[in-house]
């Protein structure tokens, strides 16, 4: 019987990187199990299918357009009986909140952007019935995101990075509607997304314009001057796509 995997995750790069990741584990770990693979995009879509249960493990994200995950691990949904077991992955996430995750049952806690090797090993320990996967060992920085992200695989690496291409104009759509209406929390949501994504397709300039772009929207409020990094960003998002868009 395949076991059924839940993941939490609005940012849709993000959730095609997991979704091909988890196409490489019989490759990876022939002991684990198949996986039935499901997608929500919000806390609200979240709270329902664990409610509905018969989940194995829960993959998630935080930050959600309509709150943080973390609401569900303060319900109980990590804890209960016969709750699946969770990995967290943010992008940022300090010692004092990972501790604090933990106490609400989170099996691990993964840094974006994650290495597709931590990432097959922390799933197929979980589905194997470890209470805790052991933490994959620090990889030195590499220059090549192919080798540092994908393990090597190019193939999977390219098929990523064409549909973070395509889905880019999305993400300028969402940036210019949050620009022009003055809304700071979905510019740091779209920037939130973007740093992890571009850091996996090698793109370390453009993810730190992204990084810095989602603090200065965090730190945003009327009155001040608006977060000027969405300009630059954009460009950059524009300069890899193949299709146009409006000046900037």
């Amino acid at each position: 019987m395949a076991a059924r995997l839940l993941l939490i995750e609005d940012d849709a790069s993000i959730a095609r990187f997991v979704e091909l990741a988890l196409g490489e584990l019989p490759e990876h770990d022939d002991k684990a199990p198949a996986i039935e693979f499901t997608l929500v995009r919000s806390v609200a879509e979240a709270r329902a299918a664990l409610a509905a249960g018969g989940w194995r493990l829960v993959v998630s994200d935080l930050m959600l357009p309509d709150g943080s995950a973390e609401a569900l691990l303060t319900e109980g949904f990590a804890q209960a009986d016969g709750a699946p077991a969770w990995v967290v992955f943010s992008a940022g996430v300090n010692e004092e909140r990972q501790a604090r995750l933990m106490q609400h049952g989170v099996a691990r806690v993964l840094c974006k952007p994650v290495p597709l090797a931590e990432l097959l090993d922390t799933v197929a320990g979980l589905l194997r019935g470890a209470v805790s996967a052991a933490p994959a060992p620090a990889l030195p920085p590499v220059a090549d995101p192919v080798r540092q992200h994908f393990g090597g695989d190019r193939a999977l690496y390219e098929s990523f990075r064409a549909g973070c291409i395509e889905r880019f104009a999305d993400d300028l759509a969402q940036g210019d509607a949050a620009t022009a209406g003055a809304d700071a929390a979905s510019l740091r949501r779209v920037a939130h997304g973007l740093k992890a994504v571009l850091e996996l397709i090698g793109q370390p300039v453009l993810a730190a314009q992204a990084r810095r772009l989602e603090q200065e929207a965090a730190d945003w409020a009327p009155g001040m001057p608006w977060p000027a990094g969405w300009v630059a960003l954009a460009q950059g998002l524009i300069d890899l796509g193949a299709w146009r868009h409006g000046a900037h």
